[in-house]
């Protein structure tokens, strides 16, 4: 494992930068060092891989006290080099930091496999068992660290995710349930606007459309997702343009992930608009995949939800209502399957802190993903860290 510092981010500072908002946010009461980290994890095959990830350690005369562990998990990355810990380093600040670092939360956000400083050949993108390895070892791996630096650790561990983040998180969740109870006290999770019944929202929105509205992302998420499970199960294909047709087919596994960023690929139209999948899928591709639930792409797919299993962590599924590219009933569907096994998995709908003028694409890449990681933080992750005030649990606005 390697580790470098980027960057010290003061806690006046964080201030400074929040202004007005940190009546809702909260003041900044930790300095927040942002290290690099490259670590081993495992491939989809078990084999070794490496990964990296962005680590946020709070710091400060003000925080001396023992830290909780977040593991975080990123949305949708499309970019090949994309590593978390370069960008808001460059970019001199994240909502991660403000939010959870700064106050007192020591944050593991992994990069993936094949995203980042990972040399691994391909992203497995909403591959359940690689995203909770990936998740799983990035806290292993931020442990090391705060060990060697000196940096108590409050044995309390939590995970949060948004978008394809909130399928790593909760998968993380089963895994860590099911598989290493006794190596983590996980205390909390907070999936956000994921995908969880995986198999079933492709299946309803293979329009381009969800209830919400036309999905602008749909022919970019569909695509990366059908190239990442070849590559994981290899009997989708022989070659792509089998599913896909030209010239889309040709570019679809160089460009996700690649170069460029999934807003990169939507602004210049590298692949039909999300009211023209038919331009970009075969016909009789379609046609299978609607009608055969053995059809291999809806196999692979279905190898990846994640509602067969029941939490017992403390689990609030966040999302917004108004979301055009996850729809809600993700989140609703889970929340109502886990509840009805008896599971302590509650549901809140951002929908109402969001100003109607922002549009479906907007309310999942920004609006929905500012509201959730603040609401789950106060309802959730605050109360669980503070078991003195864990009864404003009941509050928070989730059922």
């Amino acid at each position: 494992m390697t580790e470098r510092t980027l960057r010290l981010f003061k806690a006046d500072a964080l201030a400074a930068r929040l202004g007005d908002r940190v009546r809702s946010v909260g003041q900044p009461r930790c300095d927040v060092r942002l290290l690099e980290i490259t670590y081993r994890t495992r491939g989809v095959h078990d084999e070794v891989a490496d990964a990296s990830a962005m680590l946020l350690l709070p710091e400060g005369p003000a925080c001396r006290e023992p830290k909780p562990l977040l593991g975080w998990a990123r949305g949708t990355e499309t970019q090949r080099s994309s590593a978390q810990a370069e960008a808001v380093a460059q970019a001199g600040g994240s909502p991660l930091i403000v939010l959870y670092a700064a106050q007192g939360y020591a944050v593991a956000a992994t990069d993936y496999l094949g995203l980042g400083r990972s040399s691994y050949p391909f992203h497995p993108y909403l591959h359940a068992a690689s995203e909770a390895s990936a998740v799983i070892d990035s806290l292993r791996a931020a442990r090391g660290v705060m060990a060697r630096r000196g940096m108590a650790l409050s044995g309390q561990v939590m995970l949060a995710g948004y978008s394809q983040g909130g399928h790593a998180a909760l998968a993380a969740q089963r895994t860590l349930e099911q598989r290493y109870a006794q190596e983590f006290n996980l205390v909390a999770s907070a999936p956000m606007s994921g995908p969880y019944a995986l198999s079933q929202t492709f299946l309803d929105n293979w329009s381009g459309r969800t209830p919400a509205g036309a999905n602008a992302l749909a022919p970019y998420l569909f695509s990366y997702t059908l190239v990442a499970m070849q590559h994981v199960y290899g009997d989708l294909y022989h070659h792509l343009d089998e599913l896909l047709q030209q010239p889309w087919a040709a570019r679809a596994e160089r460009l996700l992930p690649g170069p460029d960023t999934i807003f990169q690929l939507l602004h210049d139209q590298a692949l039909p608009p999300s009211n023209q999948l038919d331009r970009l899928r075969q016909k009789a591709f379609t046609q299978a995949f609607v009608e055969d639930p053995d059809q291999p792409f809806r196999r692979a797919l279905r190898r990846n939800d994640l509602l067969d299993w029941t939490p017992r962590t403390p689990t609030l599924l966040c999302g917004a209502a108004r979301d055009t590219v996850v729809e809600f009933r993700n989140a609703r569907t889970a929340a109502q399957l886990f509840k009805a096994r008896g599971a302590p998995v509650r549901l809140l709908d951002v929908d109402d802190r969001i100003p109607p003028s922002v549009d479906g694409l907007q309310v999942h890449t920004q609006a929905a993903a500012a509201a959730c990681m603040l609401a789950t933080r106060k309802a959730l992750l605050d109360p669980l860290r503070y078991p003195e005030s864990a009864k404003s649990l009941k509050g928070g606005g989730a059922s």
